[in-house]
């Protein structure tokens, strides 16, 4: 008799089924029972040997039909695999219960209403041309019916859009399906109007906010064959097309495309492992590709098409951060001779300052989480902004008790005084940025962390103050986060513009490279460095987060920390603690990447057995401190 191993899309191990007919019903939808209801499922294998640890089997209901192809089926397992997590919970992010609903012949929900697209705001667009060299080189992979992998470096985000909209257009006259994805709902709804503009009923889209009626209307065309351009955020690498000839994700270095629920998957690696599973293309485009990414043009697992010239960009200056005062003479110059054509001033931080004490040296800190806290001079309060903690500013310091505190560092507030205080005369130019309006006159105020996308450049010139901020943030990838910081700024900022960076170390190596757009000299450089200590690209590391259920963190601590370095050949680094989230975690690195996904498979089954926590997985994760 037939035994049939299926997968519920909940946090679910696989189960084992029956099924009197001998059928092949790998990757078909059924109903089966689960304790007193009926729950759809997926079929995952077949087999003929009764599994020793189930006693009682029971029997598939129902049968609804295919729901997934082979190769889908492959790049599930893979996902489950690669990111440790049961097949159900990387089923439930899937278009299943959707598909299972018109295999079951349910009623079509209302037809979608969508607002047709006003072709004046895109007529920039038609400005940029692409290197046909490019398209040339994707169609020719597309046509061989094999995986091939590029990395694109895009000279601005618009580019990448016009790259997207070509290659929807060169796929649409063949008949075949393309996947577009991109990082922000927003992007993905300017580029659904205007494909869908031109191709109409073949365009579609998928997100998390667009209406149910829409999101069944477009599997129902993605299953049909009917939807030839699909557009869509990560989620959007379940597609269930049946006939892909070509994945873009766009600004692949994005962590928007890192989930933020549990399985915390990367839908930029999905999406390339999707391609090699389905023997198509994959083209990874930026304009500041990843490190990791450059890494696997070196191993060639990627061709490089470096088209950032072919557009010019802002010059880019460094300046000395004076000791008293905030701004460079230089800087000052400019700010009273571009204050009409509008500038953009950035801050790194909220609040006003950091509080430094002149006896010790020690910077006011969080006591909790060990976090420089945020000085705000409206109210005379410090605030954490990792533990949401606000106190009194103290009028000695927390660590030697010394008199002399001062400020250090400059926030948004401190920002904003220092320049009304200069311009007094003429308050009204200086006022916080707005994305939405279109007066741009003066010096307008932004913190780095709320810059958002623009399509179009709109400064004469910006600055960044206290830049050592983002160099000095305890991370691995510091300084390649601030390389793409200055990157994504100099968007905003006309190619005739200026970006001016203050720094107390402009000798620092990274501005060398900075200042003259040297990516690859950057890129060799910070392998260089991470091969050295042993970070991403050269190990994996993957973190493993315990909730607590009692307040017994120590002796978990200690029982969690002799297990994992007793049952793992890997490095063991932690346990780092949050108390105000009842969370304890450990990072384990290994330059054995294989080894250690398998590794703490075991470990998990083993974790299983202990009491007073819930667990959870990240592979790669985005932060090593929370």
């Amino acid at each position: 008799m037939p035994y049939y191993h299926v997968s519920i899309p909940l946090k679910l191990k696989r189960l084992t089924y029956y099924y009197e007919k001998d059928e092949d019903l790998v990757g078909y939808g059924v109903t089966v029972p689960l304790k007193n209801k009926f729950y759809d499922g997926l079929v995952l294998a077949k087999g003929y040997e009764k599994p020793k640890e189930v006693e009682n089997i029971r029997e598939i209901k129902k049968i609804w039909g295919r729901v997934y192809s082979k190769e889908f089926m492959d790049f599930l397992s893979w996902m489950s695999f690669h990111y440790l997590a049961e097949i159900g919970s990387i089923l439930r992010l899937t278009f299943f219960d959707i598909i299972i609903s018109f295999l079951k012949g349910k009623k079509k929900k209302k037809k979608a209403k969508i607002e047709p697209p006003k072709p004046e705001e895109y007529g920039f667009l038609k400005n940029i041309s692409i290197n046909e060299r490019i398209t040339e080189r994707i169609i020719e992979a597309m046509d061989s019916g094999k995986y091939k992998g590029f990395l694109i470096h895009c000279p601005t985000f618009i580019y990448e859009m016009k790259l997207m909209m070509e290659m929807a257009t060169q796929i649409f006259s063949k008949d075949k399906q393309v996947l577009l994805i991109l990082p922000e709902i927003k992007d993905v709804n300017f580029l659904f109007q205007i494909l869908k503009e031109k191709f109409g009923e073949s365009v579609v889209r998928l997100h998390s906010h667009i209406k149910s009626s829409e999101l069944y209307e477009s599997i129902e065309k993605i299953l049909e064959e009917r939807a030839k351009i699909i557009i869509g955020t990560r989620f959007a690498i379940f597609a269930p097309a049946k006939n892909l000839s070509l994945i873009l994700i766009s600004q692949e270095s994005s962590w928007l495309y890192k989930a933020e629920e549990s399985p915390r998957y990367n839908a930029r690696d999905g999406a390339v492992m999707r391609g090699f599973i389905e023997s198509c293309p994959v083209i990874l485009s930026d304009t500041m590709p990843s490190v990791n990414s450059y890494w696997n043009v070196l191993r060639r697992k990627y061709d490089l098409i470096d088209d950032f010239n072919r557009m010019p960009h802002p010059e880019i200056r460094i300046l000395r951060q004076p000791l008293l005062q905030i701004f460079h003479p230089e800087v000052l110059l400019n700010l009273q001779l571009y204050k009409k054509e509008g500038i953009l001033a950035v801050a790194p931080r909220a609040g006003f300052s950091l509080l430094r004490c002149s006896e010790c040296g020690e910077v006011l800190k969080c006591e909790k989480c060990g976090y420089g806290m945020i000085y705000h001079k409206n109210n005379n309060l410090l605030e954490c902004s990792k533990c949401d903690i606000k106190l009194p500013t103290p009028s000695t310091c927390t660590n030697c008790g010394g008199t002399e505190i001062h400020p250090i560092g400059t926030g948004i507030d401190r920002l904003r005084e220092e320049l009304r205080n200069i311009f007094s005369s003429k308050k009204s130019f200086i006022r916080d940025y707005n994305f939405f309006s279109e007066d741009l006159e003066g010096i307008l105020i932004l913190q780095a962390s709320k810059t958002k996308k623009t399509y179009i450049p709109q400064f004469k010139l910006a600055l960044l103050v206290d830049f050592d901020f983002f160099l000095s943030i305890p991370d691995y990838r510091a300084m390649e986060n601030a390389f793409g910081k200055v990157i994504f700024l100099s968007h905003m900022i006309k190619s005739e513009g200026t970006i001016f960076i203050q720094t107390r170390n402009p000798d620092n190596v990274f501005f060398k490279y900075l200042r003259s757009y040297d990516f690859r000299g950057f890129y060799n450089h910070e392998l260089s460095y991470r091969k050295e200590t042993l970070f991403p690209p050269f190990a994996r590391l993957i973190k493993l987060i315990f909730n607590m259920k009692k307040d017994n963190w120590k002796e978990l601590n200690m029982r969690l920390r002799d297990f994992l370095k007793s049952n793992s050949t890997a490095d063991v680094m932690g346990p780092f603690s949050d108390q105000k989230k009842q969370q304890i975690f450990f990072i384990l690195r290994s330059k054995d990447k294989g080894k250690l996904t398998e590794e703490v498979h075991l470990l998990l089954r083993g974790l299983e057995k202990m009491k007073g926590f819930s667990l959870k997985v990240e592979v790669d994760p985005v932060n090593l401190r929370t």
